[in-house]
């Protein structure tokens, strides 16, 4: 069976031969070729080449040997069907559903899609949550597996079709909260405005700060502090005004912080860390349009290990 994909906001943009490449790493270069050369591959329906560029709402067909069977990187579910406890779990942390928008408080240390070792994810389970019509939720913007909080998935094309583009449009107002150590004092609230661009970096991909690169990425943050703790640690509520890979991890470090948590760009937590040991960024909040014209509200509360950290 076609492994049918909904381009997110996230994924808009890229090249698709180098989107597909992501999306089907176990299949060689020549076969994935092969697909684009007898038209196998098809981008709303209509054969393409690969230099493409896909943008959010794109609907992307894939052969069935993109997906691994023991992987659900589509919305077409294996053969074992949605892991249960994985299910129960995100029923537990669903904190919006109106039957056309479904939203989770994503805990941390789950991914939001599958990948070649990655075999329990959100996209996984969403067909047990499929509404009355019949329609399954679709991803439209992701989280990083590591992040908490606030994630909208959208039931049927039509729905998640407008909540991707209210995301790639930048009509999603985000908010986040991390803990960060070494924020300079009276520094509380501004922006942080630092082009971003990739790089390898002893073998490893990274985003860093470039103010020269001509073709690095303009990326602003707004930033405010919530509480300065006697530990040392700071509560600081991050607001993205664009969207950009890692952006406020790497922005928080530009700025002279780290987020806690963060081995990758951060403080990486020691083995007499006091409190539970996780990346202490979290999506608390999500304000944007809904399908039907209003205005969607979405919140996630602090969890407890922020306070546990702050006290500690």
């Amino acid at each position: 069976m076609a492994v049918e994909i909904d381009i997110t906001a996230d994924q808009a943009g890229q090249r698709l031969d180098r989107l597909v490449k992501s999306l089907a790493p176990h299949i060689g270069f020549g076969a994935q070729q092969k697909w684009f050369r007898t038209g196998q591959v098809r981008l709303n329906g209509k054969r393409v080449k690969g230099a493409e560029r896909v943008a959010a709402g794109d609907r992307l067909r894939l052969p069935p040997q993109a997906q691994k069977s023991d992987s659900a990187d589509s919305h077409t579910a294996s053969s074992a069907g949605p892991d249960p406890q994985l299910v129960e779990q995100l029923r537990a942390a669903a904190v919006f559903d109106d039957g056309r928008v479904l939203a989770f408080d994503k805990p941390t240390g789950l991914a939001v899609q599958g990948g070649t070792k990655t075999t329990r994810h959100v996209d996984g389970a969403l067909p047990a949550f499929v509404n009355e019509a019949g329609e399954v939720p679709r991803l439209v913007h992701r989280l990083d597996r590591d992040t908490s909080g606030v994630l909208v998935v959208g039931r049927g094309r039509d729905a998640a079709a407008f909540l991707t583009r209210a995301f790639a449009s930048r009509e999603a107002r985000k908010t986040y909260q991390a803990l960060v150590t070494d924020w300079p004092e009276g520094e509380d609230a501004g922006v942080i405005s630092a082009p971003l661009i990739k790089t390898r970096q002893g073998g490893e991909e990274r985003v860093v700060v470039d103010l020269k690169a001509p073709n690095a990425q303009s990326a602003e943050t707004l930033f405010r502090v919530e509480r300065r703790a006697e530990n040392g640690l700071v509560l600081i509520t991050f607001e993205p005004r664009t969207g950009r890979t890692h952006q406020l991890r790497v922005h928080a470090a530009h700025f002279g912080g780290a987020i806690v948590g963060d081995g990758k760009y951060g403080v990486r937590l020691t083995r007499d860390w006091p409190a539970p040991k996780r990346l202490y960024l979290h999506a608390a909040a999500l304000e944007m349009p809904h399908p039907d014209g209003s205005i969607l509200r979405l919140s996630a509360p602090l969890p407890s290990a922020f306070e546990d950290a702050l006290n500690a």
